[in-house]
């Protein structure tokens, strides 16, 4: 999906976000995603430099608007957010694992659960890399993040 659809076209209509619960729900699962991804052993190495409230604002804005809710969303392209860190595919495997247990935690609908995972999925091609060097930072004097695995693998 493109930055267009998360500036408030939402291909599902625009009752998805209405559905779910609206702005109320999307801060459940963000508040039980993120505490899940900060206390991981390895993913929490990500947000080394995020501030956890402007973090889970983002993203509830960005939801929002790819659900078809407000459009409050100013942010980077999902691409463009995470072009500093190289996140392998095992990475975004498990951070879509803890968003389906969030979901699961929120009390989001199994139906609706599967509408959202299926909407997170589409944006792995736009953050996983392959390799560190296909990252960069988002300015100049930034570094990529590279956060090995703690246990070595």
């Amino acid at each position: 999906m493109g930055l267009a659809q998360a500036k408030g076209k939402s291909q599902l209509g625009d009752n998805f976000f209405e559905e779910i619960g609206g702005y109320a729900c999307l801060e459940r699962v963000h508040n039980l995603l993120y505490e899940k991804l900060y206390g991981h052993p390895w993913l929490k190495g990500f947000f080394v430099r995020s501030k956890l409230d402007i973090v889970k604002s983002q993203q509830n804005d960005f939801w929002a608007a790819l659900m078809g809710g407000p459009s409050r969303y100013g942010g980077r392209s999902p691409r463009d957010a995470h072009v500093h860190m190289f996140l392998p595919t095992e990475v975004f495997t498990i951070r879509h694992e803890l968003l389906g247990e969030a979901l699961v935690e929120a009390g989001v609908p199994e139906d609706l659960r599967e509408i959202w995972l299926d909407m997170d999925s589409n944006f792995e091609n736009a953050v996983v890399n392959k390799s560190p060097d296909e990252c960069h930072g988002r300015y100049r004097s930034e570094e990529v993040i590279i956060v090995p695995r703690p246990d070595g693998g």
